[in-house]
Parts: structure tokens; sequence; C-alpha cells
């Protein structure tokens, strides 16, 4: 039975894009078949038609391969049900299934069966994933055949030139397809790291028999030979934008989380596109102040971002059309899943069917409480929109900072990866969001990878310095391990007015800390030199506040 029968669908004729999908990720949480039938009940009234199972990854196989048994006997079940414990931890140990506490679980092919004619029935189409080469650790622990040298170490990559690799993950998809009626199989592709493949003997010598070098075409090589599997099948094969190259086979589709440009650049090598960059997509962040939310996955997403993706849109008949992505790492029961799914993805299902031309987002929000609240009533455990906190203040009110007029001089090369607005982001009076990621917070990794002078251009009386650092685990930010400010009249001699060293402590939560100086001193130039805890972990701040 639908449960929004008051909202009007479009059909699939009139919608601005046939593709108006969902992924929910099974591996890393694993959720019932009833859970997954619920969601369909309220996917086909607010109008996403695709339900994408992510469902294979490190934390868990789980999809019957009559096969290979112990992709659901051992592979579907590990050790540890909470994520940090098991992955943030490195307690990555798996189980068998009748190991007492052995956390997981798996679908049959008749429940499979049985969900894709429920979907169809109510114009949901069910696309799986199998992951490879990457995120593949459960098949490794189980099949170490499959691992680069035979041998599984811990590290999550199938080796890419091994031909039983080839031959096993064929087979997989024989099955797979035998399940799904679907046209499209995702096939991962995404965040393999290659370290083993630079050891090992085989990846060696198929790169020489290719006439190859990187590891990457390596992928490249692989990926395309899984997807022409897939097309020989009569199918048309996914993949995420990692797996972006020239000669994929006529038919494949990327789909995009990175950044748009990688969606442009696949439209330009003429693939079709579906669109689901994280900074609009990814409805496992926080969608509201971090500080009131549930532990989610760093970064801050709120509804209004969400509807924001109609600005980003490709004009090109190659894209598909768009999809929201619940990770689930830290969303462990299916009421947290509804918490995190509803509203954002009605964003993404209204943009799927009006494309541009969706309502502004004044009317779109009204109209948007009163689907929650029908959901709300038929049981679905939703997020209030009504009690939204929204951006952090400080980001709302420009600063005054007598820095303002000077200048920022990078003694160290500014990080090209969190540049935010700029060489004056940094004394430009805006403070950051929530979001680390929001082009006002810079980002600095390493030792005295923060080390900048701020030249006032002209000497002052200088009261304070002060600036806000963020931590958030997840995103491996932290405050600095060492920070240091010091004065200067003539930019020749400098006095140490303040030095920090901080201890690393993880945190569960998303925190601010601001570190400064306090005086009275004449000055021209601020000399401020920090340090992240260790050469992987970053370092984040908006703003130095002069006064």
């Amino acid at each position: 039975m639908a449960t929004c029968a008051f909202i009007v669908s479009l059909s699939a004729q009139s919608a601005a894009y046939e593709w108006r999908g969902c992924m929910i990720d099974v591996s890393r949480h694993f959720f019932s078949v009833d859970f997954l039938k619920k969601q369909i009940d309220a996917f086909q009234d607010i109008g996403i038609n695709k339900l994408h199972l992510h469902l294979t990854d490190a934390a868990g196989w789980r999809l019957e391969i009559k096969r290979y048994p112990l992709l659901t006997s051992k592979a579907a079940w590990r050790t540890q049900e909470d994520w940090n414990k098991w992955w943030v931890n490195n307690d990555r140990r798996y189980a068998s299934e009748f190991t007492p506490g052995a956390y997981g679980g798996y679908y049959t092919q008749e429940q499979m069966r049985d969900l894709v004619a429920y979907a169809a029935d109510r114009g949901v189409e069910i696309v799986p994933e199998i992951e490879m080469p990457g995120h593949s650790e459960e098949v490794l622990a189980t099949y170490p055949k499959l691992a680069c040298n035979g041998i599984f170490d811990g590290q999550g990559d199938l080796c890419p030139s091994n031909d039983l690799t080839v031959q096993f993950m064929q087979n997989v998809l024989d099955e797979v397809m035998s399940i799904f009626p679907s046209p499209y199989i995702h096939i991962g592709g995404d965040e393999a790291s290659m370290a083993a493949w630079e050891k090992c003997a085989s990846c060696s010598q198929r790169k020489a028999e290719l006439g190859i070098k990187s590891n990457q075409e390596l992928q490249d090589h692989f990926v395309r030979e899984m997807m022409q599997y897939v097309i020989s099948k009569g199918r048309k094969p996914i993949a995420w934008d990692e797996a972006l190259c020239e000669g994929l086979p006529k038919g494949s589709v990327i789909m995009v989380w990175r950044g748009l440009e990688k969606a442009q650049h696949a439209v330009d090598l003429g693939y079709d596109v579906i669109l689901s960059p994280s900074a609009y997509c990814y409805l496992d962040y926080y969608q509201d102040a971090p500080i009131v939310e549930p532990y989610a996955f760093g970064t801050y997403l709120p509804l209004e971002q969400t509807y924001l993706l109609k600005d980003a849109l490709i004009d090109s008949p190659h894209v598909l059309g768009v999809q929201g992505n619940l990770w689930t790492e830290f969303i462990p029961t299916g009421a947290h899943a509804e918490y995190m799914l509803y509203p954002r993805i009605i964003a993404i299902a209204e943009i799927g069917k009006a494309g541009k031309e969706i309502e502004p987002f004044k009317e779109f929000r009204f109209n948007t409480l009163h689907t929650l609240n029908q959901l709300s009533q038929n049981g679905y455990n939703t997020f209030d929109l009504r009690t939204e906190q929204g951006h952090r203040s400080e980001s709302l009110v420009d600063i005054v900072n007598r820095a303002s007029k000077g200048r920022v001089i990078y003694n160290q090369p500014m990080n090209e990866t969190y540049p935010a607005s700029g060489e004056n982001a940094l004394i430009d009076g805006k403070r950051g969001d929530w979001n680390h990621n929001d082009k006002r917070w810079q980002g600095f990794k390493g030792k005295n990878c923060l080390d900048v002078t701020v030249d006032l251009r002209k000497a002052i009386e200088i009261s304070s310095v002060g600036m806000d650092f963020m931590q958030s685990d997840v995103a491996w930010i932290y405050l600095p391990s060492e920070l240091t400010i010091a004065l200067s009249a003539d930019g020749k001699t400098y006095n140490e007015v303040a030095n920090f060293k901080i201890v690393k402590r993880p945190s569960n939560r998303l925190f601010f800390q601001n570190l400064g100086w306090t005086g009275k001193q004449k000055a021209r130039y601020i000399h401020i030199v920090a340090s992240s805890p260790t050469p992987d972990d970053w370092i984040f701040l908006d703003e130095i506040l002069v006064k």
C-alpha cells in the first residue's frame, strides 16, 4: 500500500530525468527486506524510481551467491557492530555465520527476487552494485587467492591481473544478473588503493603485456574488461567516476560523486552520466548543526544545499538523472536511516522530476513540511524540519577584522585541495559554516603546514590575535599539535607572544576551538606557524582575527 498518496508523482515520460535514484548502503549495516519495502513505498509516492543497493563492501557481503557460499557464511559477518570499533579502531575481523555475537546478514536470492517484484509493482527499479576491484576486504578474507600474490594482508584490492579474479567476478555477475532484471548493473570501481599491485609480480607482468606503466592504467583495463562483460550479457554497466577513462565500451555509464567537472569530462567523452555529487547528494552528512544532530559523516549538508543541485545540473542528453546516496557507516538502524533520508531525498526526487524548473525553495520547503508530516503519520522517522537550527551563526555575519586591508604571505605553499577563497581568505571577515568544504575554511596538512605572515601594511596597536580551528575526526581534521604566534614591527625581529602544544584527542563530535593571544603590542607583521598532529591529519581554520 502506498504511504503518501497525497503526493502526485510525475510519469517517467513527463519527468525531466529518467533516473531519479536513491542508493542505500546495506554493507556497512544490514537492513531487512521489510525496511527496504517500506522505503520503496515512500519512493513510489515522492517520485524516486531507482533503488541502488550497495550490496558489497569491506563491512559485509550481502547477497547469496550459490557458487561461492563463503561469501554469505563468512564474508557477511563481522565481529563488531559498531563501525568505530571495527573500522576506525582497526579491529577488522570477520566471523562465521553462527559465531556467538557475529554481526551481519544477507539476502537470499529468493528474497531479492521478491523485492524486485515488489518494487516493480510500485514503479521502482532495483539496481544492484557489486564492488570491484577495491573495497573488497570481505571477499579477500574468504577467497585469498584473489589477492595479489595469493595472500590477504588486510588490504582491500582484488588482484586485477589474476585470471581467477576475472572469472570469479564474472561468475558472481552471472548470478546477479539472473536475479535483477534491471538494464543497469553497477560494478563499483571506486577508491582502489592499488598499493598491493605495486609489489605484485603478476600485475607487473600484465602491465608489460599490455604495454602500460601505471596502476591506474591497470585499473582502467580491468574496469573496461568487466564493463564489456556486462554489455555482452545485454546490460548497461555503471561505475563510479574513478573508472572514468577513454576507451570504455559503448553503453557505459559513469556515476559522478567527486565533482561536476568529472561529469562534464564524461559527457565530453560521450558517456552517459548520473549526477550524484557529494556536495549535494551525500545523505550521510549532517543535515543540521552537528552540535545537535546524531553522529554523522563529518560535514554539513542541509536540505537547502541539496535543493541547490538544481543549479549544478549539466545540460546534456547524456545526463540520465540524479541520485542521493545514503552511506551507512554511522547509521546502524532503520529509524536512523529514515531520519537521514527524509527530507533530503525528497529534494532529489523533485529535481529529478522538474530539473531546473523546480519551484522556488520557499515553496518547496513549505510543501516538504507537509510531506514530512504525512510520512511521520505513516510511521516514518523523519528529520523535523520545523525545528531546524541551520547554519553556524558565525558564518551569517561578516566581522570587522583589522587585518582585512592587509595581505597574507604564504611561507609554505597553500594546499591546493582546500584553498577556500584564495590568498586573502584568512582575513576577509568571513567565518566558516559547519562544513569544512564550504570555501571559507582553509586546510593544511603536515609539519609546519600552516606558515603564514599577515602583513597589516603599517604598524598598529594590536590587542588580540585569534583564530578558530575545527575538529572533525571522521574527516581526519584535528586541532593543531602546535601553534606559535609571533609579532614584529619591522618584519625582521619577531617577538613570540603565544605557543600552544595540544595532545591529539579523538572526539565523536565536531567542535571548534579558539586559540590566540591577548595583550598590547605595536606590530605590522603577525607570523603564525602550526602543524597537524600526523602527516595524514589536517588542520582547518577560517579566519585570523586581529583586533
